[in-house]
């Protein structure tokens, strides 16, 4: 679906800017699109939406600073009180899943777009994806002391669950089966099951090794 053409009128003139810019980031990419488009999309001149944004780059950085401060700021209230490893577990998996299933276009870019930003910029996106992440981790930690998770690395575990809810924003849609609750709560299930399971995430590479050894 092009963005031309499909804004409401209605809307404040920011917003419009901003849902067309992120949707034409989405679909052709930062270096593909153009101001002209996004002016075109969001039925306004192309010198008015200088008075709006001043570059494209402050497009981007608004999209990516935006929905990233909100996946942080949103795991900071939903894990607020909660006591337990596995409470929180599930708390952060369904919130970064809701996230990355109704935000999913902003999400996408913010992601895949990343390396567009400039350095500053980019710098000030990535202390906020790391703080999130840092939650996660913490989590791990805790519930590897707290409720015996067996966890051989936390860095790369943390990695495979952050990956494994983000990618949601490639393939969910909204006339899909499942609500994004719905998903999430399969997903928490699927990752909590593990982290309590019997063998130990991110062992079977060192059994691997040891394998291979062995028959040398």
């Amino acid at each position: 679906m092009s963005a031309k053409g499909n804004s409401n009128s209605s809307e404040p003139t920011d917003h419009r800017i901003i849902s067309v810019a992120t949707r034409l980031f989405y679909e052709k990419g930062y270096h593909g699109s153009t101001m002209r488009e996004i002016a075109a999309g969001a039925n306004i001149k192309a010198g008015s939406l200088y008075n709006h944004f001043p570059s494209k780059q402050a497009l981007l950085m608004q999209i990516s600073l935006e929905v990233t401060t909100a996946l942080y700021q949103g795991a900071l209230a939903r894990l607020e009180g909660l006591e337990t490893p596995t409470e929180r577990m599930r708390a952060f998996v369904l919130w970064h899943v809701e996230v990355h299933a109704k935000q999913r276009l902003a999400a996408r870019v913010a992601d895949e777009q990343l390396h567009a930003l400039e350095p500053r910029n980019r710098r000030r996106v990535l202390a906020i994806r790391d703080a999130h992440e840092g939650l996660l981790r913490q989590i791990l930690e805790d519930g590897k002391r707290e409720e015996g998770w067996r966890v051989a690395d936390v860095a790369v575990v943390a990695f495979a669950i952050g990956t494994m809810c983000t990618q949601v924003d490639t393939w969910y849609r909204e006339d899909g089966r499942l609500s994004p609750k719905q998903i999430g709560e399969i997903f928490a299930d699927f990752i909590l099951a593990g982290l309590s399971g019997g063998a130990e995430l991110g062992d079977g590479a060192k059994k691997k090794g040891a394998a291979a050894k062995s028959v040398r």
